[in-house]
């Protein structure tokens, strides 16, 4: 006998018994988890992808080779800070595989590995800014270089300028992951959240 006939059986003999659909809760919310594991699979190979893409910029904005070191050394470290995060990525991914939907626990560990997943995905972007802004760095001293100016010459006002550009630069990437995070997983993390909090009403 499964869980509704049980409960239909409970409601003909008259009582006042009533029993909370949890199953009917966790059968939804195989939906968020199904949208997770549809933006991770997604996601992963571009990730992949644009740090491979990275380590052609040099050639890209046609740095001289002197500055080949000093570039790559930076991307060496972003290599070795994203294969920790990729790993944590793809585990996490593993893990939505294996949720059933039967139990309320399986769901709470999905939501908290998901909420761990996100701040994971959050301080991945924060640690790639160091590696942009040496990027930045170099890309601006060679246009000057190519002005025939040096950072030096410049007047104190072009030099503040340019500090307040990278300051709001980096700001504003920081506000753009955190809001690009909230929206890939955020909702889904909501909605499971709010399956979970009915259930334990």
């Amino acid at each position: 006998m499964n869980f509704d006939q049980l409960k239909e059986q409970w409601n003909s003999e008259g009582d006042n018994v009533e029993i909370p659909d949890t199953i009917e809760k966790l059968k939804e919310s195989k939906h968020p988890v199904s949208k997770i594991q549809k933006n991770m699979k997604k996601e992963f190979p571009l990730q992949v992808i644009a740090i491979i893409l990275i380590g052609f910029f040099p050639l890209q904005l046609e740095f001289p080779s002197s500055q080949y070191i000093i570039y790559y050394i930076s991307y060496t470290m972003m290599i070795v800070i994203s294969s920790y995060y990729l790993y944590g990525f793809y585990k996490f991914y593993k893990q939505t595989e294996l949720y059933t939907g039967n139990t309320k626990n399986s769901l709470w560990k999905i939501y908290h590995e998901l909420r761990l997943n996100m701040e994971r995905y959050q301080s991945f972007g924060f640690l790639l800014l160091p590696h942009f802004l040496i990027t930045l760095g170099l890309e601006i001293y060679n246009l000057l270089e190519k002005k025939g100016k040096a950072l030096s010459e410049l007047s104190n006002s072009y030099q503040q300028a340019l500090i307040i550009a990278v300051l709001l630069g980096t700001i504003s990437m920081v506000v753009s992951i955190v809001l690009w995070t909230k929206y890939i997983y955020g909702r889904n993390a909501k909605q499971l959240e709010n399956i979970l909090n009915e259930m334990d009403e």
